[in-house]
């Protein structure tokens, strides 16, 4: 498998004089031909691409999403117009590019042997020794080998993490609100109400936007939340209420809110008993 390659980039480099003239003839999109020419580079032996090719601008026009006659305008004229390429008979590069390339390996090549020259000690020169100085400066490349192999191993698993992460969303089915703070795909809401029936999944449903909106709580997954914790509470409101997965039916005075303090709420059960119920114990219920 190919590796993942990386370059610097400087943060501003849209303010580049010759990318600012480049960018006044082809715009934003002339800046994004120039972005993917420099990540072929990259990508090509040497950090030159060839155009010896009768059909090679067929291949550049491909990657830039252009006619061949433009890549070949916009090619030769960040040769010869913006001097943002250079080029010889036979490839074209940039310079930038192959001046930061060309440094960045001197600097591997040299941790590289450094390591090297660390691993493969076989014992431990004295203290003060010039052997030991040449060991330290050693110890410090090495270490700075390590340090950058590391680097680009968390850079590379990073990016392979956003595009699952990315694949994951594009397979992921679309949520529908059923409440204002409850989303759940259709196929789980189905799944509750084949589960549950749809009395039950009304209720909790009810329960969790109730609960998400005055606790301002969020969650993954509101299908999970629901399975989790959900689905007891309303058995235990069954249980509570005889069986029924709605709220208990009341009779009382209904035009008094629920913050007056002379209010009471006659139940009645199904074993017809009667029982009034006071504001904390209401409260409590639902």
């Amino acid at each position: 498998m190919k590796e993942a390659y990386y370059f610097s980039h400087d943060s501003n480099a849209r303010h580049d004089p010759k990318i600012t003239a480049m960018r006044g003839v082809y715009g934003s999109e002339g800046y994004g031909w120039y972005w993917i020419l420099v990540e072929m580079m990259r990508e090509s032996n040497g950090y030159k691409l060839d155009m010896r090719s009768k059909y090679a601008y067929y291949a550049f026009a491909s990657q830039m999403q252009c006619d061949s006659e433009m890549a070949h305008k916009f090619i030769q004229d960040c040769i010869t117009e913006f001097d943002l390429f250079a080029a010889d008979a036979t490839h074209f590069w940039s310079a930038s590019l192959l001046r930061r390339m060309q440094e960045r390996e001197r600097k591997s090549e040299k941790a590289r042997k450094s390591a090297e020259a660390r691993w493969g000690k076989k014992t431990a020169p004295d203290k003060g020794s010039s052997e030991s100085t040449g060991n330290d400066e050693c110890d410090l490349d090495a270490n700075a080998y390590a340090d950058e192999s590391k680097n680009d191993a968390l850079k590379e698993s990073k990016v392979k993490e956003s595009k699952r992460n990315k694949n994951k969303l594009k397979d992921s089915p679309p949520k529908i609100k059923f409440a204002e703070f409850v989303s759940l795909t259709q196929v789980e809401y189905d799944k509750l109400i084949s589960t549950h029936s749809e009395e039950r999944t009304k209720r909790m449903i009810e329960i969790l936007d109730n609960y998400k909106g005055a606790n301002n709580k969020k969650y993954a997954s509101d299908y999970r939340a629901i399975l989790n914790w959900v689905v007891k509470r309303v058995e235990e409101e069954e249980r509570r209420h005889g069986g029924s997965s709605g709220l208990p039916k009341y009779q009382g005075d209904s035009k008094k809110g629920y913050g007056g303090s002379d209010r009471k709420i006659t139940r009645y059960d199904q074993t017809s008993n009667v029982r009034e119920f006071s504001d904390e114990e209401l409260a409590g219920l639902i």
